[in-house]
């Protein structure tokens, strides 16, 4: 690989650039660093991907030829997850999670050589970095020879920032943290205690005028929903249960969404698109195995306290979500599927995102993001968690309190980029992806053929 040519400054050069104001300064040596090393990690980074593009085809090549000794033998069904997995590497370089012998042997293969691939373009990565991390020490020393310290100071600032975007975000640019007894140990969490609601079917409640004031059960229903749906009264102490019955499919519209003012909902093997499915303090949506496409989830109401959503082998595509605050929103997620979803700012206010990581309501476990924008602060609800072609967004928090307790998030990773400074109190324990185990974190088509079942 051909490296940019190094810095270099000429007796001359440096006399003028002493001369200049002390933002130049620092800013032009920046700015030379920043341009040729970006460059570096660029051309490693193309190099790699080729070689995964390549491996890809050579892999889904080879799953072509496994297929024809499959269809000797008969074997239809490990055909057809076959494919599957020949599709999904072929779409997004990912294979499944489906277990067959034949898949797995091979598979194994596959990922162990995309191992090798990535960790030549992380050591390509990590020598720009050592190499940039040297020139600026090396500019530091000069500007504080020549009494320029704020000057060096700065560039020193600027440099670490430079230095952690190259890297990646990896924590292997900055120091280990010290355990901090401080901090408490992760524990299993509680078992979401759901309640059994059983109330009278309703055969067509989309003809009520009015709020939903009752309890009730849906029948199977494929619903557009044009206007909004209110459901339950706060102030005159109304508390609804709705339960939407499996295989239903609901729509909604512009005007069309679905609000709790005060009651739960529960829905199982049901899909839902274009919704916005928004409630008040105290107010739950328990749903298993569903699908939502599109659909937000805000907090609504001016009552102090948290909306909260319960998902469980739920597959989520598309949401789109803004500011939030732990105060408000409560998220328990469980083996579930993120695409293509751009995630809140969680905003911890005067507590500590540490403070959660044992809380029943503030978690994500054991799910997959997917082409997933995440702020950090979100990040730091996941544990167990796959992230593949996600990207860690940068954030504003300027009402939030500065994270100072030490937490370390575990994390299976596959081309996730971090675009946002990672505070020294946060570790990102990034895993190879290949360590998962087989199924033990859903696809999308797992939870897909589960619904329909």
């Amino acid at each position: 690989m051909k490296l940019a040519r190094p810095l270099r400054f000429f007796p001359k050069t440096l006399l003028a650039c002493l001369m200049m104001s002390s933002a130049a300064i620092a800013q032009d040596v920046l700015e030379h660093l920043r341009t040729t090393s970006e460059a570096e990690v660029s051309m490693a980074e193309a190099e790699g991907k080729l070689k995964r593009m390549d491996l890809a085809q050579k892999y889904a090549a080879a799953l072509g030829n496994l297929e024809k000794s499959l269809a000797t033998a008969g074997e239809l069904d490990a055909i057809v997850r076959l494919r599957e997995e020949q599709d999904s590497v072929k779409n997004t370089g990912e294979p499944t999670a489906h277990e067959d012998k034949v898949l797995v042997d091979l598979r194994a293969k596959y990922l162990k050589s995309r191992d090798e691939i990535d960790a030549a373009t992380k050591t390509a990565r990590d020598q720009v970095v050592q190499g940039t991390g040297k020139k600026l020490r090396e500019q530091e020393g000069i500007l504080t020879k020549a009494g320029k310290v704020d000057e060096a100071l700065n560039l020193r600032k600027e440099g670490e920032q430079l230095l952690l975007q190259l890297s990646g975000g990896s924590a292997a640019v900055t120091p280990p943290l010290a355990d901090d007894p401080r901090a408490g140990a992760v524990n299993p969490l509680p078992v979401m205690d759901i309640p059994e609601e059983n109330p009278p079917v309703l055969e067509n409640p989309f003809a009520i005028k009015g709020d939903w004031l009752e309890s009730m059960t849906i029948p199977v229903t494929k619903q557009k929903i044009r206007e909004p749906i209110y459901v339950g009264d706060r102030n005159k102490n109304i508390w609804v249960n709705v339960v939407i019955s499996p295989q239903s499919v609901w729509s909604g519209s512009e005007r069309g969404k679905f609000e709790l003012h005060y009651a739960n909902v529960f829905a199982s093997k049901s899909r839902f698109e274009n919704l916005e499915m928004s409630g008040d303090d105290r107010c739950h949506f328990y749903l298993k195995n569903c699908a939502l496409i599109s659909c937000d989830f805000p907090k609504i109401g001016w009552w102090r306290g948290q909306m909260k959503h319960y998902f469980e082998n739920c597959y989520l595509k598309g949401t789109r979500s803004g500011l939030s605050a732990v105060s408000n929103n409560a998220i328990r997620a469980e083996n579930c599927v993120f695409e293509d979803v751009v995630f809140p700012t969680m905003l911890f206010l005067q507590n500590q995102p540490a403070d959660y990581v044992n809380d029943k309501w503030m978690r994500i476990v054991n799910s997959r993001f997917v082409k997933c924008k995440i702020p950090l602060s979100f990040v730091l609800l996941t544990r167990d968690c796959v992230f593949e072609n996600c990207i860690i967004t940068d954030e504003n928090k300027k009402d939030d309190s500065e994270i100072t307790k030490p937490i370390q998030i575990d994390m299976y990773v596959s081309n996730l980029q971090i675009r946002t400074k990672v505070p020294a109190a946060v570790t990102l324990n990034q895993k190879k992806y290949s360590e998962v185990k087989p199924g033990a974190i859903p696809t999308a088509a797992t939870l897909l053929e589960m619904m329909a079942k």
